[in-house]
C-alpha cells in the first residue's frame, strides 16, 4: 500500500513532526536539528515504508492505535479501584517470572557465562 502512496500520516503525528521541524527541540543545535529532520524524512518516505530506507517498523501506520490504547489506559487509570484490581490480576497471572530466573537465563543462553556463587557468610562465635 505504501509503495502506491497510500501511507497517510495521522494529523496528530504530523503536528509533532511540524513542531520538531520548526527547531523547537534542537535548541539552536544545528547538528541535532539535521538529525531530527533526517529521522522525520526517513519515517515519511512513504515509498520505502517497511524497509530500512523508510518507516521500518511502520510507526506512522500504528500511531493512531497507540494513541487509542493510551487513551484507554488513561481512562482506566482514572478509576483507581478498577486500576488496582487490574494491577493485582496482572501480577497474579504473570506465571513464572522472576528477576533472578531471567538474569540466570540471560547469563546462560545469551551471554554464555556460568554463575559464580558467593561463599556462604561466616559467623563469628560470640566471645
Amino acid at each position: 500500500r505504501a509503495q502506491n502512496g497510500n501511507y497517510p500520516i495521522d494529523p496528530r503525528m504530523q503536528k509533532v513532526f511540524d513542531i520538531i521541524r520548526s527547531g523547537r527541540f534542537a535548541c539552536g543545535d544545528n547538528e541535532a536539528q539535521t538529525q531530527f529532520c533526517g529521522l522525520i524524512d526517513k519515517l515519511c518516505n512513504i515509498t520505502a515504508a517497511g524497509t530500512w530506507d523508510g518507516d521500518r517498523y511502520l510507526l506512522i501506520h500504528d500511531f493512531p492505535s497507540y494513541v487509542s490504547a493510551q487513551e484507554l489506559v488513561d481512562k482506566t487509570y482514572a478509576d483507581k479501584a478498577k486500576w488496582a484490581s487490574l494491577s493485582i490480576q496482572a501480577a497474579c497471572s504473570m506465571a513464572k517470572f522472576s528477576t533472578d530466573r531471567t538474569i540466570s537465563e540471560y547469563a546462560k543462553v545469551i551471554w554464555g557465562v556460568e554463575a559464580s556463587p558467593r561463599p556462604a557468610p561466616t559467623t563469628k562465635a560470640a566471645a
